[in-house]
C-alpha cells in the first residue's frame, strides 16, 4: 500500500498485499452529515439534500476503478450545517463508526468546514484504540459546481481511508487541499481558500502532489486493545479569550457559576498571563476553591 520511501500511488491504494482485488477489495463507509460538499441547487439557492451525495458518488468514474475500494454512503437525518453541531452530533458520528466498525476498513466523515476541526479533535479522543482510519473532509465549493475542490477532497479521503488501514495512520485525520492532518492538531485558518485547514505546530501526516507522500515517522503506535468509544460528554465548559483591559469582575462572576466544570483561558503569546491583576488572581483562586479545572492556552 505504501512504498518504503513513504509514497502512495493512487492505483495501488486499495490493492491487497498479494495484488488481488475483487471479492476481497476494501470497503469504505462515507458518513455524510451535511455541509457544502453535498449541497445541490434549489430555487432558493444551495441546500443539503438526502441521497444527493450518494447519487454523485455513484456517478464518479474514478470510484469504479478496479483498484478502488467499495464505497458505501450513510446519510445523517437530518443533514446539518456544521455550525449546528454539538457534542451530541460527535457522539452520533462515533456511534455510527462503532456500529459498523467490523464491516468496513476505513471511514470518511463528510461535514461542513466551520466546526470540522472541533469534531476531528473530539473524535480523536473519543475513539480509543482506533485501528482504522477515520478521515474527515468537506469542501469550500459544492460538488455540483463545475469548478470545485469537493471531488478531489472526497477521492483523496477515500484513498486514505482504504490505503492506510492496518498500515501507518490508523487515527482520526483531516484531509483537505494538499495535506492529511492529524485530527487533534488541525485548525481552520482560511475561510476563502481551498487550503482552508492547517496544522501550525505539527507537520502533516501526508502531502498530496504528483505522488502522495506519507510521513511514516509520525505514525502512531498500533492499538493495544479493542475499540472503546467514549460517549459521556460534559459541556459545562467556558472558553474565554482575554484581551488587555478585560473586566476581572466579569471573569469572577463566570467562575462563580454553579456547575461549571472547566475554564479555558486564551492568554497572550505562549500563554503569558498578567501577574499584577488582583481580580484575575482572585478568579483563579475561586476556580481552585470550587474544583474548576483551569486550562491556559496560547
Amino acid at each position: 500500500l505504501a512504498s518504503r520511501d513513504g509514497t502512495v500511488g493512487a492505483a495501488r491504494a486499495a490493492v491487497d498485499e498479494d495484488g488481488t482485488v475483487g471479492a476481497s477489495r476494501r470497503r469504505v463507509l462515507v458518513v455524510n452529515t451535511g455541509g457544502t460538499m453535498g449541497m445541490r441547487p434549489t430555487p432558493t439557492g444551495l441546500a443539503p439534500s438526502a441521497g444527493y451525495l450518494r447519487e454523485r458518488i455513484g456517478a464518479m468514474e474514478e470510484l469504479t476503478f478496479e483498484a478502488m475500494p467499495d464505497v458505501h454512503v450513510h446519510d445523517f437525518d437530518p443533514l446539518l450545517d456544521s455550525a449546528d453541531f454539538s457534542p451530541d452530533e460527535w457522539v452520533a458520528i462515533a456511534s455510527t463508526i462503532e456500529d459498523r466498525y467490523l464491516a468496513y476498513d476505513g471511514f470518511v466523515v463528510v461535514m461542513g468546514t466551520d466546526t470540522l476541526a472541533y469534531c476531528a479533535s473530539a473524535l480523536a479522543f473519543m475513539l480509543e484504540n482506533l485501528g482504522k482510519p477515520v478521515i474527515l473532509t468537506g469542501s469550500q465549493i459544492p460538488l455540483c459546481d463545475a469548478f470545485s475542490d469537493a471531488r478531489r477532497n472526497l477521492i483523496a479521503s477515500v484513498l486514505f481511508a482504504a490505503a492506510l488501514t492496518g498500515a501507518f495512520h490508523n487515527e482520526v485525520a483531516v484531509c483537505f487541499g494538499e495535506a492529511l492532518l492529524r485530527g487533534c492538531r488541525a485548525t481552520k485558518l482560511r475561510a476563502l481558500d481551498l487550503r482552508a485547514f492547517d496544522s501550525p505546530n505539527f507537520p502533516p501526516l501526508a502531502t498530496l502532489g504528483v505522488r502522495i507522500r506519507l510521513n511514516v515517522e509520525l505514525a502512531r503506535p498500533p492499538a493495544l486493545g479493542p475499540l472503546i468509544v467514549h460517549k459521556a460528554m460534559d459541556t459545562r465548559v467556558i472558553v474565554v479569550l482575554l484581551v488587555p483591559g478585560f473586566d476581572d469582575s466579569a471573569l469572577e462572576r463566570l467562575c462563580s457559576q454553579p456547575g461549571l466544570r472547566a475554564l479555558v483561558l486564551e492568554f497572550y503569546g505562549v500563554g503569558s498571563a498578567p501577574t499584577r491583576r488582583a481580580g484575575l488572581l482572585n478568579a483563579l483562586a475561586l476556580c481552585r476553591q470550587n474544583g474548576i479545572l483551569v486550562v491556559a492556552v496560547t
